[in-house]
């Protein structure tokens, strides 16, 4: 039998977790960011994380975040701190959880898999995330679900949210 090996699958990592690995891949992606991060994650706690997230937006990446709105009214979310320093984040208004865990980096790489962007995510939990690096069609399919997830939860709804989650 011979082995194929398709290019769509050959630059890919897998990393998990308890450990340090998807995080600093996360925040690695986050910092060489030029253009633009669209990211849909459940939650949103990890200092390195949304450290990293505060000094791209700083920089001009355009960052998008869709977020679950039950967690991001959690007492230890960063979802409003991101929010109040300028990114542009919306919280779901259409289903009944945000679940996903996702982002697309300047249309040429993608994170997914079950890890949140919390702390005990790399501390606790046993999660995984997966990299698909330079894969066009990947890429898209997930830019298209991320661009259909921000439609579908409007600005109005979500700052409405924000207005009625202060702090």
């Amino acid at each position: 039998m011979i082995l194929q090996i398709y290019p769509c699958y050959a630059d890919m990592s897998a990393f998990f977790t308890p450990s340090k690995k998807c995080e600093n891949s996360i925040v690695q992606h986050i910092d060489t960011a030029e253009k633009s991060i669209d990211a849909a994650v459940y939650a949103i706690n990890n200092k390195d994380i949304v450290k990293a997230l505060k000094k791209a937006h700083k920089r001009g990446v355009k960052i998008r975040i869709l977020t679950d709105k039950l967690q991001a009214g959690n007492k230890n979310s960063k979802v409003r701190e991101l929010y109040d320093y300028g990114v542009k984040i919306r919280v779901n208004s259409k289903h009944k959880i945000e679940h996903n865990k996702f982002a697309v980096f300047d249309f040429e790489s993608v994170v997914t898999g079950s890890y949140n962007w919390t702390e005990p995510a790399s501390n606790k939990n046993s999660e995984n995330c997966l990299f698909f690096n330079r894969n066009r069609k990947t890429v898209r399919e997930y830019h298209d679900r991320f661009n259909y997830l921000w439609q579908m939860n409007s600005k109005k709804k979500s700052d409405a949210w924000f207005n009625r989650h202060k702090r």
